[in-house]
């Protein structure tokens, strides 16, 4: 059986996307750390992650 207090001591990370504009591929961010997990080899965005809009 599971213990129910070790899975809320997780860290839950908050990833969103963002594209390249030199190799025109999408980067994966995670914006609880401000590091980069992943970059896409292949064209469009990931799915299920949003896309980061710059805020004017």
């Amino acid at each position: 059986m599971k213990n129910a207090t070790s899975s809320s001591k997780q860290k839950k990370h908050d990833f969103v996307q963002v594209k390249n504009p030199k190799t025109e591929h999408y980067v994966k961010i995670d914006r609880t750390e401000g590091t980069i997990v992943s970059h896409k080899k292949s064209p469009g965005p990931y799915k299920g992650v949003p896309i980061a809009r710059k805020s004017t």
